[in-house]
């Protein structure tokens, strides 16, 4: 259990009814949160896709924090030509401010965002939560990924709309029928991120189970608690937020699973998109991750998702494309070697060896129960320049037929090509 008295917050959150899990209190404001305006980013420009896993994410943290935002609906037009040529990438969510500035990666925007409207903070101001909410939020990011797209790609009355869904509403300027572009997008996204990274007979159960792990264990969490760390919403739930919103919320399959096996969940979906910092009340409280529902988390983390990022890095440092990872009693077999991860493991590192004696203690004791965290030193993954916010102006511009070949093959997964590459 992290220390009671290692938690006073420094931007004065306050106190809540002690309560099963443990909690402490962090320190007293006696009035609302007083929202720090920046009126040359203001509004913002959120350019986000409505199927999108990360677009609900980012969504969810601009509604709460209240940042004075537009919502943008991109179609394949937007992401060639204005998208694309500020990112580098043809991915959604990404932020225009005001200033004519852009943001972009859900992560990274969200550690930004934070650290310039910090009232009421997101992210943990105690470094250890911090840490542990960072562990969890990059957990839901990469981890859970695959079997959110399972449930939406996997099942027939799922796949069959969303195909039609995203013909007609992503790709309705494609150079092809609405349901021949959605077909096309839908096989593309499955002989990606399914069956052409790991999903194969040995693997699909416990890819599929992931989810039901999920919603078995939130929803211990939310028994007494209204969000998963407590009386308000933080990084963690954000970060799960992303998968169970337009994915397991939304889609039909996946959406009657949670209504009939964990009703709970799905008063929190609802729960967060509706929650605002300015409506919730000045006192809070955080638990220290001790909830029984958190061992499912905290082992999956130690045991299944860091040796993954640990032989995702390895077999990136040695030139490799594929990697296979054994967890869960099976061995998941030609991985994608995504240049990102390492990336993500480079941050939760520097993270973990940045913090105090004490506060390493606190991770470590509570993850000691599932193993330890075992690190890469000297890890660079050579992508920390390209994540600091907000962008730089300007960047290489890829060709008209270079653009014509991205819409068709999408980005890089990770990371964006110079036109020369």
């Amino acid at each position: 259990m992290i220390d009671e008295q290692a938690i006073v917050d420094e931007a004065g959150d306050q106190s809540f009814p002690a309560s099963d899990p443990p909690s402490w209190t962090l320190g007293r404001r006696s009035s609302a949160p007083i929202r720090v305006g920046h009126p040359e980013w203001e509004p913002m420009t959120a350019y986000v896709a409505e199927m999108s896993y990360f677009s609900g994410k980012m969504e969810a943290y601009l509604r709460y924090k209240e940042i004075p935002f537009e919502r943008r609906v991109v179609g394949m037009k937007v992401m060639r030509d204005e998208v694309l040529a500020a990112t580098g990438l043809m991915k959604v969510p990404v932020i225009r401010m005001a200033n004519g500035q852009w943001l972009k990666d859900t992560t990274p925007m969200i550690e930004w965002l934070d650290s310039q409207y910090p009232d009421p903070p997101v992210i943990p101001k105690n470094s250890a939560l911090r840490f542990l909410s960072k562990l969890v939020e990059d957990y839901a990011d990469e981890w859970c990924w695959r079997a959110a797209l399972y449930w939406r790609w996997r099942p027939t009355e799922s796949r069959k709309l969303l195909m039609s869904r995203i013909g007609s509403e992503v790709l309705g300027d494609f150079p092809a029928p609405n349901w021949l572009a959605g077909w096309y997008f839908g096989r593309r996204q499955i002989a990606t991120y399914l069956t052409g990274d790991g999903m194969t007979a040995e693997t699909e159960p416990h890819i599929k189970q992931h989810y039901l792990d999920l919603l078995d264990n939130m929803s211990a969490i939310l028994e007494n608690q209204p969000f998963l760390l407590g009386s308000h919403p933080t990084l963690v739930d954000i970060g799960l937020f992303g998968p169970m919103f337009r994915h397991y919320a939304e889609d039909p399959t996946p959406s009657r699973v949670m209504e009939e096996r964990a009703p709970a969940v799905s008063a929190w979906v609802g729960r967060v998109w509706n929650a605002r910092a300015s409506q919730l009340p000045a006192e809070r409280t955080l638990s220290d991750f001790s909830h029984r529902g958190w061992e499912y988390f905290l082992k999956e983390i130690v045991q299944t998702y860091w040796p993954f990022l640990l032989r995702s890095a390895e077999a990136w440092k040695a030139g490799n494309k594929r990697v296979d990872h054994h967890a869960h009693g099976v061995t998941y077999k030609g991985l994608r070697v995504v240049h990102y991860r390492v990336y993500c493991l480079e941050v939760l590192q520097h993270e973990y060896e940045t913090l105090s004696p004490s506060d390493r203690k606190a991770v470590d004791d509570a993850l000691a129960p599932y193993g330890r965290l075992e690190l890469m030193p000297g890890l660079r993954s050579g992508l920390m320049k390209e994540h600091e916010l907000p962008l730089p102006s300007t960047r290489p511009q890829p060709s008209t037929l270079q653009r014509l070949v991205l819409g068709l093959t999408g980005t890089p997964w990770d990371m964006p090509r110079t036109p020369e590459e």
